[in-house]
């Protein structure tokens, strides 16, 4: 059994004897043999807060706060490029916050932003712009008042 379902079973056995009644913790250890010294703390607990949850607001604030981490992603928008040293210099002169090019890293990827290269386009072979000059010379005399050129978004047309 993992640790955190350890936990939790000791969590709803406590809670279960607690809300029997029973406020001994040799009596609830003797019964479940879960170690005297946690339940204690967890009848100190229940005691104090009610509940065995955690308390919100333990542990260390986060190093980039609301305003920088939107500040980050607007430097994304602007360029998908942007190498975490950038950033980081970016966040340094703009919101006066040094750090790490690891706590952005880890920041992004918290906010489901993904690490990956641009995809290569390949280059022009002189096969492809020799086509591409015979197709120009073959189309030079089209009307091309009746053609439509697209870039293959949705688009209405409108015949007057």
């Amino acid at each position: 059994m993992t640790k955190t379902n350890s936990l939790k079973s000791h969590h709803i056995s406590v809670l279960h004897y607690w809300n029997i009644g029973s406020r001994s913790a040799r009596k609830i250890h003797r019964a479940t043999e879960i170690p005297l010294s946690t339940i204690s703390y967890q009848l100190k607990k229940l005691k104090a807060q009610g509940s065995l949850q955690y308390r919100a607001g333990n542990g260390r604030k986060r190093k980039i706060d609301a305003k920088c981490s939107r500040a980050l992603g607007q430097f994304i928008r602007r360029n998908n490029e942007v190498t975490l040293h950038e950033l980081a210099e970016k966040l340094r002169n703009q919101c006066q916050l040094t750090v790490s090019t690891s706590i952005i890293s880890r920041h992004l990827r918290r906010l489901q932003y993904e690490n990956c290269l641009p995809l290569k386009t390949p280059m022009l072979t002189l096969e492809h712009k020799k086509h591409r000059v015979e197709w120009a010379k073959a189309h030079l005399n089209n009307n091309w008042k009746s053609t439509i050129f697209t870039d293959e978004c949705s688009f209405q047309l409108i015949i007057d």
